[in-house]
């Protein structure tokens, strides 16, 4: 039996079409065998009908490993370990700090009624029915990060192409929370879209969206009478939603910083 390349099984495959021979195809046959040109089209055709076999059976029957088939059945996902859009990982600010950033938000940021004030840790996250599997998991990566002081004193933004921009407050210090993303990203690291971007995680606290050549002036004008907000980051939240219209964002579960078992709502 020849040995084709993936290219050349499916160049046989797609033009070669036992049942189907237009007479355009058996002249250009023809030219491409020359002299043995019947004996090699029967060879070419046989070659075909093989390599449409076994792409058919290879489609049909799964991934492989070393040495045995896999069945069928072990193709399918489990539903609780794909990700979605309706929970995430997140640090929440006390509720004491949220009247000037939800000032801010209420003018600027078109998720407002979604999402509650946030730092976004991992997003998209597992299902919501995932929660208590996958809760102690993390909560033992929490249960070995110290609790730390958290300063929301300093805006940036983001460009968004040609036209548009997100602006937040950047917290601090940013190198503590990468290291308690990190490790979190660790336990589910398909989990990645936070991370994937030139400069890696960016930890931030979204305030809205403006064009591109105003929020650098909105920028400076909010930093100018901007009263930096404090707390002690000693917990992280599930959070859970529903599809629209009950599309806001819900505390799911807190898991604590430090040795504390995790609180479940």
């Amino acid at each position: 039996m020849s040995i084709f390349s993936s290219e050349a099984i499916l160049f046989e495959s797609h033009y070669f079409k036992p049942d189907r021979i237009h007479p355009i195809q058996i002249g250009v046959m023809a030219a491409r065998f020359g002299k043995y040109g019947d004996l090699k089209r029967r060879q070419a055709l046989r070659r075909g009908r093989r390599a449409k076999a076994r792409l058919a059976g290879a489609s049909s029957a799964g991934p492989r490993t070393p040495g045995r088939m896999l069945p069928a059945a072990h193709t399918t996902l489990d539903p609780n370990h794909r990700k979605t859009h309706r929970t995430a990982v997140v640090i929440i600010p006390p509720d004491d700090l949220w009247p000037p950033i939800q000032a801010l938000r209420h003018a600027y940021d078109r998720h407002f009624r979604r999402w509650m004030p946030h730092i976004t840790l991992i997003y998209p996250f597992r299902p919501k029915t995932a929660f208590e599997r996958i809760a102690p998991v993390l909560a033992r990566v929490c249960r070995t990060m110290a609790p730390f002081e958290v300063r929301l004193g300093r805006f940036g933004f983001f460009v968004h192409g040609a036209h548009s921009a997100t602006f937040y407050l950047a917290p601090e210090p940013s190198g503590a929370i990468k290291v308690l993303h990190r490790a979190l990203l660790g336990k589910v690291p398909d989990c990645h879209d936070t991370a994937r971007f030139a400069g890696g995680f960016i930890p931030h606290l979204s305030l809205g969206q403006a064009r591109r050549r105003e929020v650098e002036a909105l920028c400076r004008r909010w930093q100018a009478t901007w009263r930096p907000l404090t707390f002690t980051l000693d917990q992280i939240h599930l959070i859970w939603r529903n599809d629209p219209p009950d599309d806001i964002f819900r505390h799911g579960m807190v898991l604590p910083l430090g040795i504390k078992p995790p609180d479940i709502k």
